[in-house]
C-alpha cells in the first residue's frame, strides 16, 4: 500500500511539473494557426471586396466583357484557394457578406460540373477506351 501511494504521488508531481510545458508547446502551435488563419480569413474578405468592385465596375461598364471574365475567374480560383486552406486549417465559417457566387454550396456544384463535364470529354475523345482496350 505505501508503494502505490508513493507511485501516485510520483505521478501528480510529474503530471504537475509537466502541464506548464504542454500548454507552452500547444500555445505556440494555436497561435501560428490562429495568425494563419487570420491571415487567409483577411485574404478572403480582401478577394471579395475586389469581386464586388469589379461587379461595380462591370455594372457601371467601366470593364469590357473580356476583362470582366478574365478577372473574375482569377479573383475566384483565389477565393477558392483561400477556402480551401481554411477548411485544411479546420476554419468553415463563412462570413455573411460572401458574394453569392462563392458560397461554398455554389462552389462545390460548380466543381462537380466542371468535373462531370471534363470526364464526358475524356469519354468523348477516346482517353478512357484506349486504356482499358488493349
Amino acid at each position: 500500500m505505501p508503494i502505490a501511494l508513493g507511485a501516485i504521488v510520483a505521478l501528480i508531481s510529474l503530471v504537475v511539473i509537466a502541464i506548464p510545458f504542454i500548454r507552452r508547446s500547444g500555445a505556440v502551435l494555436s497561435a501560428r494557426h490562429s495568425a494563419e488563419v487570420e491571415r487567409l480569413t483577411r485574404l478572403r474578405s480582401d478577394l471579395y471586396d475586389q469581386i464586388g468592385q469589379l461587379q461595380t465596375d462591370y455594372g457601371a461598364n467601366t470593364v469590357t466583357d473580356e476583362d470582366y471574365q478574365h478577372q473574375l475567374l482569377e479573383l475566384r480560383i483565389g477565393a477558392a484557394e483561400t477556402i480551401r486552406l481554411l477548411d485544411q486549417l479546420g476554419y468553415e465559417d463563412e462570413p455573411q457578406d460572401a458574394p453569392t457566387a462563392l458560397k461554398r454550396e455554389v462552389l462545390e456544384e460548380e466543381i462537380a460540373a466542371l468535373r462531370q463535364a471534363g470526364s464526358r470529354r475524356n469519354i468523348g475523345t477516346g482517353e478512357d477506351s484506349e486504356s482499358g482496350g488493349a
